[in-house]
């Protein structure tokens, strides 16, 4: 059996990419046919849904309503490219209130898509021939729209003991996390503690986004570890290893994983759609697959300079709306 797992998927677009960023380019083809044959050769694919799926009080002349907003209507592409699982703890798919965050739950579930990390959700569970695998997800990223949200799972000892009795009840119980810091290049300690935790638990892999950089995988006891599968799809343009990527590619028998491997991926700096880049890498024990550096020093320099340079393509109003607000603080 084979289980396949990217990270954060932005099928809307965001504040310096409107216009040519996931959103508008799926109105033109698909976004992910660059890796459709990887993909569909899984058993199931999974990921985390950075942005809402939804209509729900839209109104696409105003920067703040158009951020980070998918349309339903592109939401057939994550089925075609074999999603079976998608992650919905995290700090944007509530940025459009809770009836957003309601429709992107029903919109994955009309196309056979679990959303998973809803509050109190149970354990979701698939299975493939005699093996079954469950997922559970949850979020400890702060939301800056809805700081007192009750929409999502968060990353708390209510979850924590919520895992422990699932791992019982699936032959691989795989947890999924929205974590860490955006600005940091490595795990944190307390990442690496929780993996340590939910390992001893009998977790059989966790798997973490939110920071958007892709850091390294490895083994640990029977278990695989990937604190951050960074961007999938995504329009974050400015710094090259925001567009590394990768897709985490696990065989499984009854008890255990049988190999793993990453499949080397980068996004377009000119639509957000990720793109093959290279054979699959062995993971033995440890894979590092990019060089990220010490820290991401010059990050916000880099981002108004590639902005200026993308500023004639697509949505100007929007684009003008989003520099004046920002001057402003309003962002």
């Amino acid at each position: 059996m084979r289980i396949m797992f990217v990270g954060d998927i932005n099928i809307g677009e965001y504040y310096t990419a409107f216009g040519h960023g996931p959103k508008s380019h799926a109105e033109k083809s698909d976004i992910f046919d660059n890796v459709r044959e990887v993909l569909l050769q899984a058993d199931i694919v999974a990921g985390n849904l950075e942005a809402a799926i939804s209509t729900y009080n839209f109104d696409p002349t105003k920067v703040e309503s158009a951020v980070l907003r998918g349309n339903p209507e592109h939401a057939d592409q994550l089925a075609s490219a074999g999603f079976k699982v998608l992650q919905i703890a995290n700090n944007h798919t509530v940025q459009h209130g809770k009836e957003a965050f309601q429709e992107t739950a029903e919109t994955l579930r009309s196309l056979n898509i679990d959303p998973i990390g809803i509050d109190g959700q149970d354990v979701v569970i698939h299975k493939v021939g005699s093996q079954s695998f469950g997922f559970l997800a949850a979020s400890d990223v702060p939301d800056n729209t809805d700081i007192d949200q009750t929409s999502y799972q968060r990353l708390n000892s209510i979850f924590l003991e919520k895992v422990s009795r699932s791992v019982s009840r699936v032959d691989h119980l795989f947890i999924m996390l929205h974590w860490g810091l955006e600005s940091s290049t490595k795990p944190l300690d307390y990442q690496r503690e929780i993996i340590t935790d939910l390992v001893n638990m009998g977790v059989r892999g966790v798997i973490g986004t939110h920071p958007h950089l892709f850091y390294e995988v490895w083994k640990q006891k029977d278990s695989i570890a990937a604190p951050s599968l960074g961007n999938f799809v995504f329009d974050l343009f400015w710094d090259p290893r925001l567009l590394a990527s990768g897709i985490l590619d696990i065989e499984l028998s009854k008890d255990c994983i049988s190999s793993c491997r990453i499949w080397p991926v980068t996004i377009s700096d000119c639509s957000g759609k990720p793109v093959l880049s290279g054979d699959p890498v062995v993971i033995e024990n440890q894979s590092k697959l990019y060089d990220l550096g010490e820290n991401m020093n010059g990050e916000q320099l880099r981002k108004i300079i590639k902005f200026i340079k993308d500023f004639p393509k697509g949505n100007k109003s929007l684009k003008r709306q989003f520099i004046v607000k920002k001057l402003l603080g309003q962002i």
